[in-house]
């Protein structure tokens, strides 16, 4: 049975908390503190500041508030300091720093920065993001001329590619023909998809209007504007979030970068580094959680597939192969129990039968290794895993990402249910439960949420006022609402999204910055919500406060690196991975308060698997 609603309403505030944190200065036993000033003859502000620890590999990165600086709970060892802006960039000092230290640094912005070309983020049809580097910049209106083929991008193209991916890719018209018949799936007449957005724009059976006559306005477009002789271009950005140095001069970003594989070993072991593909010869770091003792998991998609340990408060890592180490990862979640889970995708195998592992932490060993469809309900050769949530019966729901279904594994029977989305095309992307046992999936083939309803297994699905959309990630907050993001595309901006179950409403703001791409949503015990987002001049993490409809921007370290996922925890820090990082794949942590730092452990409100709301069977009844 599929119920279908769309409720719009203006935009509102958004009411509750988990109550206020107390204020108060921290300090980290067995750490440092270091201060200093930047200096400059050219006026500046909010300048990046650079702490790097050379021993643990790991990173420090705090911002200037009136040329000063401060960064806390650094963990004693050898340093390399440094600052930056766009436009400047400072010496690099060493210093040695012990427990219980608080030196002071003076750098100078002595000389500007290389001229560098922009990076764009582009989002592709695969599961990673790809960077193309750009020197060109010019208007919207210069890149895309107005008129009925524009139009078509925005509605197709734009939607999930973003503003900057036709502009960076130049072809020919036999290329452009190329790409247009992939996502028409003209090859699928008698071949399976190789990829869940292979056919997305078929002829009258897609969430994108696209028809006959729009193809071919649509190529005559590419080809013009972006023919093989034409200059690979980037939008400029005219509309970013500002930098408010006052706030972002208490914030401070650690980056725990992943341990190097040893010669001959992980990703140089001779089985894995000849391997292709674009997780292959490197390090990933995907989506991270937290355990109930305040270590940070993390998913490397890099081959060999890998569960990572992190304890925050030593830096310490430890890793463990998963037990086919090519048969793909991609989200990790903790149930109540302490079990980690984790969900096969594509890797190396796209066809191989894909499982859901679950790992014990105590035993250090897979304990169960559970084949998701075996009654075969989904007919596709390929068929991936994604996302997962728990009910209150501990219950693991997973999303089929490739197959357009989700799955249950009862904990009871050990049996498996799989229940197909009733949309065509569906591409489950993210899950989350809510307080009642539903289960809410963005569905990133158009841009609906679905809820399906654990108690008799019906689905209803909702379609936000701006729709079709890209929406990759969705979570619930402490009031059970859900709260979703929706890429920009071209003039369309970016928006966050709200269902409130009390009434069944949508509410939609819109983000206030070019090309927001925002990625994940999630609340803190503050009531803030916030957005991983790739989108804008930066990747950064940027907070919504639902009060007063503000916005916050906080640039990451890693300007080019997108984040597929974030968790906050029990103290209102923002724990992330730079996934798009090749050169500094990490755990990455933002504290938006450092005076706030007790304990760099890492835990949530009412424990895993990080619900805003106590976990329980009483759940299902409320």
């Amino acid at each position: 049975m599929v119920r279908r609603f769309t409720w719009v309403i203006l935009v509102g505030l958004a009411a509750g908390s988990f109550g206020v944190a107390a204020q108060q200065t921290a300090s980290v036993a067995g750490t440092a503190t270091l201060t200093g000033t930047v200096e400059s003859s050219t006026p500046y502000s909010a300048a990046q500041v650079f702490v790097r620890n050379t021993d643990k590999r790991m990173l420090y990165m705090v911002y200037t508030n009136a040329k000063r600086f401060r960064a806390v709970a650094l963990f004693p060892g050898n340093y390399e300091i440094s600052a930056a802006t766009r436009e400047l960039k400072s010496d690099v000092q060493k210093l040695t720093i012990k427990a219980g230290e608080s030196p002071k640094v003076t750098l100078t912005f002595a000389q500007p920065a290389a001229a560098a070309d922009r990076a764009i983020v582009n989002a592709n049809e695969g599961e990673s993001q790809g960077v193309s580097r750009i020197r060109v910049e010019a208007s919207y209106d210069e890149i895309y001329p107005p008129g009925p083929g524009r139009d078509i991008a925005e509605r197709t193209c734009m939607i999930c590619h973003g503003e900057n991916f036709l502009s960076t890719q130049p072809a020919t018209v036999g290329t452009w023909n190329l790409r247009l018949d992939r996502m028409m799936g003209k090859n699928l007449f008698d071949k399976a998809p190789s990829s869940y957005a292979e056919g997305l724009l078929t002829y009258r059976a897609s969430a994108l209007r696209f028809s006959r006559e729009d193809r071919e306005t649509l190529l005559q477009y590419l080809v013009k504007n972006f023919g093989p002789s034409a200059q690979p271009r980037a939008v400029k950005i005219d509309k970013e979030l500002p930098l408010e140095e006052a706030k972002l001069g208490k914030a401070e970003f650690i980056e725990y970068y992943l341990t190097p594989d040893a010669p001959g070993q992980g990703i140089n072991d001779p089985q894995f580094s000849s391997w292709k593909g674009q997780f292959a010869g490197h390090r990933v770091g995907q989506d991270v959680r937290f355990d109930a003792e305040g270590n940070v998991w993390l998913t490397d998609r890099g081959y060999p597939n890998r569960l990572v340990k992190l304890d925050p408060r030593t830096g310490t890592q430890k890793s463990y192969v998963l037990p086919d180490p090519r048969n793909g990862n991609h989200d990790v979640n903790i149930d109540r129990t302490g079990m980690i889970w984790l969900a096969e995708a594509e890797g190396q195998k796209p066809d191989a039968e894909k499982h859901l592992l679950g790992f014990n932490p105590k035993t250090e060993k897979f304990e169960y290794i559970i084949p998701m469809d075996p009654d075969h309900v989904i007919r596709n050769e390929k068929k991936w895993l994604q996302s997962m949530a728990f009910d209150s019966q501990n219950n693991v729901y997973v999303g089929w990402i490739m197959g357009g279904a989700i799955a249950k594994f009862d904990r009871a029977t050990k049996k498996v249910s799989v229940f197909p989305i009733p949309t065509h095309n569906a591409i489950p992307y993210g899950i989350i439960a809510d307080r009642n046992d539903n289960m809410w999936i963005a569905l990133w083939d158009s841009g609906n949420i679905a809820k399906f309803d654990t108690h008799n297994n019906q689905f209803t699905i909702f379609a936000p006022p701006t729709y079709p959309s890209q929406i990759r990630r969705l979570n619930v907050d402490a009031q059970n609402n859900i709260w979703f993001g929706m890429w920009s595309a071209g003039q369309r901006p970016g928006r966050l999204g709200k269902i409130d179950q009390t009434t069944g409403r949508i509410t939609e703001y819109v983000v206030p910055r070019r090309n927001a791409n925002p990625y994940d949503v999630s609340q803190d015990p503050d009531g803030n919500i916030w957005v991983a987002d790739v989108g804008g001049s930066a990747a950064s993490i940027f907070k919504f406060n639902p009060r007063d409809q503000s916005f916050t921007l906080y640039p990451k370290p890693q300007r080019t690196a997108d984040t597929p996922k974030i968790q906050i925890t029990r103290d209102g820090a923002i724990w992330y991975s730079p996934r798009g990082s090749q050169d500094a794949p990490a755990f990455g942590v933002l504290y938006p308060d450092m005076d706030k730092i007790t304990n760099l452990g890492a835990f949530y409100v009412n424990g895993p698997p990080g619900y805003p709301f106590k976990p329980g069977a009483s759940n299902a009844t409320k």
